[in-house]
């Protein structure tokens, strides 16, 4: 018999083995991409956030040479001794610290200043060549050799070995792990970012998220429950509505922009015919947040509508009616009927609706033109990588931002759940 936990894969008469085999045909080709392609950009998103890198080293190219600068070494009268870096495309054709550098590509060198500077030129243009660049490196033996010789090695520019060991100090040098040191500066930087600190950024982001949503589930409801009446033209107005998620975001932005622009919009001329003062909507903090969450609870009401009229639909209509036999008003319906019968499809929509709301960064940055008035985490996220290039601060930024989520949408489904136990006991 059938088990009501899983009806699907207990076939009756079948054997284990097939349904195994129902499992593996159907199940496993469709889970295991899903799972690859959602776990490694994770993975690596959490890698980034503990490494390094920035536009300045994600294309650093190296000969893992350093001139030594040790007091004992600067007394060396034949050329400039070496510390090179293993793995490293000089320690791979041979080289061994110690080695002493003499001249690079026939420039001579006389002091570690001037090897780091010919070397850090060599750099410079085989970057800019867009290809390696090679050339000859003359070096001399170690001494105490049976026989000194000075001979020449050609190396090519490459990509320097990741580095795994944790440095929290590591610089642009070189590119690996840094432990907690993006995370301990996205807490308690050294100078404040432009925006505020980090809970600053917090507070706003879960205060623009609790507004739109709010506003967007509730106004959704209310559309939702006029076009559930029979009325004629409800499939116009439906598409009608639904125009504001079928234009693309860019598109409601640059119009809003319009709309709240200080001079010519149509917001402060309306201000202004009914004797108000115009409103700095776009270079204020405070109204530049209120203009962007009219335009994001413009923009979401339509997912919010479509769901919850498909919810409505979906309830009997002799439910209704018997509530209405029974003496509730429409408002009495709404409250005790309607409402707790939607929860669940409430808490699934809600749910979303956070989540693309806490991430929605587009709305904010194109009706700032960029600027930082309103700043939330998915916005700073996105300027660091952006301007900045810093690649693993954003990264980190990425992480908290999973996990802010994660915690969310975890709370969320488990008060859900506490609240449908506590309705069927």
């Amino acid at each position: 018999m059938a088990s009501p936990r899983d009806p699907g894969l207990a076939i009756p008469g079948a054997s284990p083995w097939r349904r195994f085999s129902v499992l593996a045909l159907f199940l496993i080709p469709t889970l295991v991409p899903m799972a690859l392609l959602v776990l490694l950009p994770m993975v690596q998103v959490l890698l980034l956030g503990f490494t390094n890198l920035r536009d300045r080293n994600f294309d650093l190219l190296t000969l893992g040479l350093t001139p030594d600068r040790s007091s004992a070494s600067q007394t060396t009268q034949l050329g400039i001794p070496l510390l090179v870096t293993p793995d490293s495309p000089a320690s791979k054709a041979g080289m061994a610290p110690g080695d002493r550098l003499l001249a690079v590509a026939g420039s001579p060198v006389t002091r570690p200043a001037v090897a780091e500077r010919l070397l850090a030129a060599q750099q410079r243009a085989a970057r800019a060549s867009g290809s390696p660049l090679q050339f000859s490196v003359p070096l001399e033996v170690l001494p105490g050799a049976p026989r000194s010789t000075t001979r020449s090695i050609t190396l090519q520019f490459a990509r320097p070995p990741f580095d795994w060991t944790p440095r929290p100090q590591r610089d642009s040098s070189s590119v690996g792990l840094v432990g907690w040191a993006n995370y301990r500066e996205l807490l308690a930087p050294e100078t404040p970012p432009p925006g505020g600190s980090f809970l600053r950024v917090l507070g706003i982001t879960l205060l623009w998220t609790a507004l739109n949503v709010t506003a967007q589930y509730w106004l959704g409801l209310a559309l939702a429950l006029l076009l559930d009446t029979r009325v004629r033209g409800a499939m116009i107005y439906r598409l009608l509505l639904m125009l504001p998620w079928a234009v693309p975001v860019y598109v409601s932005a640059f119009a809003w922009r319009f709309l709240f622009n200080a001079e010519g919009g149509l917001a402060n001329r309306a201000l202004v015919w009914f004797g108000a003062s115009p409103i700095p909507w776009l270079s204020d903090s405070t109204w530049t947040f209120v203009a962007a969450t009219l335009a994001n609870t413009w923009v979401g009401v339509p997912f919010m509508m479509i769901m919850l009229l498909a919810g409505l639909q979906s309830i009997p209509v002799e439910v209704r009616e018997s509530a209405r036999v029974d003496g509730c008003s429409r408002f009495q319906v709404l409250w005790w009927v309607i409402l707790p019968l939607l929860r669940p499809l409430t808490l699934t929509v809600v749910l979303l609706g956070s989540i693309w709301t806490f991430n929605a960064f587009n709305i904010l940055w194109l009706l700032q033109g960029g600027g930082n008035n309103v700043e939330i985490l998915a916005t700073r996220a996105f300027r660091l990588f952006r301007d900045q290039g810093d690649h693993a601060m954003a990264a980190a930024y990425g992480t908290v931002i999973l996990l802010i989520l994660g915690l969310g949408a975890a709370l969320t489904q488990w008060l859900g759940r506490r609240r449908l136990e506590g309705d069927l006991g």
